[in-house]
């Protein structure tokens, strides 16, 4: 009886949404964006719709806080590059570039349940928490 109901379960499963194959065994990913949609998604731009099972994942599934975490060390990686060719002495050059990436690093662990709430929002999606409970530590 279990089986038959993990059968009809499965059967009303669009692929893309996250759910198993026909065969049952692996999950069928969402439809990915080319690469060009992935920059431009990384420094803040919106998908179109048919990407949205592809945003909801990236921003709900397992590691999204990692994944959130990780954007704001991509963007600055250029800044730290610079500052790490400016002319001086090595060590403070070297230590201005990885003092920026540490410190984005952090921001973005500490700001990814906020950016998140709002990528999903402008991708259509409803937000995790309310916003209000989102803003942090009521004083």
């Amino acid at each position: 009886m279990a089986a038959g109901m993990e059968a009809g379960m499965e059967a009303g499963r669009v692929p893309g949404d996250g759910s198993v194959d026909p065969g049952g065994k692996r999950p069928v990913s969402p439809e990915r964006p080319p690469f060009a949609g992935l920059v431009y998604y990384l420094v803040g731009g919106t998908l179109p719709p048919r990407y949205t099972p592809w945003v909801s994942h990236d921003l709900t599934g397992p590691r999204w806080r990692v994944r959130q975490a990780s954007r704001p060390p991509l963007v600055m990686l250029p800044f730290a590059i610079m500052f790490a060719l400016l002319p001086g002495r090595l060590e403070v050059r070297l230590t201005i570039s990885i003092f920026l990436l540490v410190a984005t690093v952090g921001l973005g662990f500490a700001t990814a349940g906020h950016f998140r709430n709002r990528r999903l929002v402008q991708h259509g999606l409803a937000p995790v928490l309310p916003p209000e409970e989102d803003d942090g530590i009521d004083l």
